[in-house]
C-alpha cells in the first residue's frame, strides 16, 4: 500500500465521485482511477463498484477506510510536529464538538489560542457524539468534546471531564401545562429530544423516575430546526443548559420547574497521549484544560 493509494480512496469515499475526488486531489480522473485500480489489485479485493449510479465502497473499502484514514492523520500529525521542530509552529489542528458542548470558557480559550498562533489553522467540526469518537478513533480529530461517558472503544485516550452541564426541559409560552410540577404529567404529551431516547440523557431521564418512554416523540439533530420546531409544535422539548440559554428561540421558551431530578451530563475533553500529539494540538489541549480549571462555565 502506497500513502497516495490510501489518500485516493479516502478522497473517493468522501466525495462519492471519481470526478470529484480527483478535483479534491488536483489529478486526473485517469490518475485517480489507476490508483485505486493498483491498491485493489495489491491487496486482492474489491474496494469501489462503479455504476451507472456513481461510486459504492465495499465492505473491504470501509474496513480499509478507517486505517487509511488514521494512517493519513498520523503522516499530517507527524510532519506538523518536525515543523515544530524547526521552529516554526504552524499546522493543523481539528477539533471535534456536539451541538451541546460548546462554551464561554471554550470560545474565549479558541480566541486566545489563535491571538497566540495565528499560522495554526483551526478546523472545528460539529458531529454527533458517535461520529466524534470515531473521528478521534480514525486520525480525523485531534481532540473532541463530548457528552458520552468513557467508552471501551476509546481505551489508549486520554478523557478529562471539564465540568457538568445542566437540563432544561421546556415548554413554549403560554402552554397549557407551563406550570407542571411533575415529570408524570407531560408523559401524553408531544416530546422534541435531539437524539434517540435508547442512548441519550433524555431516555436515562425517564428511566430514573421510573417512568415508560413517552410514546409520541420526535427526534431531531439540527439546533436550528430543533429550536424552530419547540417553539412552533407546541412540545415539550428536552435542552441542555447552554444550548437553551444561547438559542435565538429561548425567550419564547419557557422552562419547566419539576421536583422530579433531572440529570445533568458530564462534559469531556478526549484526547491522545502526549507523545502522540502535535505540539499545536498540545498546546490548545492545555490551554483548555487550563481554562475550564479557572472558570466559572457558562
Amino acid at each position: 500500500m502506497k500513502f497516495h493509494q490510501l489518500r485516493a480512496l479516502v478522497a473517493v469515499a468522501e466525495s462519492g465521485s471519481i470526478h470529484e475526488a480527483a478535483k479534491v486531489l488536483h489529478i486526473s480522473q485517469p490518475a485517480l482511477s489507476k490508483s485505486v485500480k493498483e491498491l485493489e489489485a495489491d491487496l486482492g479485493v474489491p474496494l469501489l463498484v462503479r455504476s451507472n449510479r456513481g461510486i459504492t465502497i465495499t465492505v473491504y473499502g470501509e474496513r480499509l477506510l478507517g486505517r487509511a484514514r488514521l494512517i493519513l492523520g498520523e503522516t499530517r500529525r507527524a510532519r506538523d510536529d518536525l515543523e515544530s521542530l524547526r521552529g516554526s509552529l504552524n499546522g493543523r489542528v481539528a477539533i471535534g464538538v456536539s451541538p451541546v458542548t460548546p462554551s464561554k470558557a471554550f470560545v474565549q480559550c479558541i480566541h486566545r489560542y489563535r491571538r497566540r498562533h495565528p499560522a495554526i489553522q483551526l478546523q472545528i467540526s460539529e458531529l454527533r457524539p458517535a461520529h466524534l469518537l470515531a473521528g478521534m478513533r480514525e486520525g480525523t480529530l485531534d481532540l473532541v468534546l463530548t457528552s458520552q461517558p468513557p467508552h471501551r472503544s476509546m481505551e489508549g485516550f486520554e478523557w478529562r471531564k471539564l465540568y457538568d452541564q445542566g437540563t432544561v426541559l421546556a415548554v413554549r409560552q403560554g402552554h397549557h401545562l407551563a406550570g407542571a410540577r411533575r415529570l408524570e404529567a407531560l408523559m401524553d404529551e408531544e416530546w422534541l429530544v435531539p437524539d434517540s431516547l435508547d442512548i441519550s440523557l433524555a431516555g436515562a431521564m425517564f428511566r430514573n423516575n421510573g417512568l415508560p418512554m413517552p410514546l409520541r416523540v420526535i427526534e431531531c439533530s439540527s439546533l436550528m430546526l430543533y429550536a424552530e420546531m419547540a417553539m412552533t409544535l407546541g412540545a415539550v422539548s428536552f435542552w441542555s443548559q447552554r444550548t437553551f440559554e444561547v438559542s435565538m428561540q429561548a425567550r419564547n421558551m419557557q422552562a419547566l420547574e419539576l421536583v422530579d431530578p433531572i440529570p445533568s451530563t458530564d462534559i469531556s475533553l478526549v484526547y491522545r497521549p502526549s507523545a502522540l500529539m502535535t505540539p499545536p494540538a498540545q498546546i490548545l489541549v492545555d490551554d483548555l484544560l487550563d481554562a475550564y480549571r479557572t472558570a466559572t462555565v457558562r
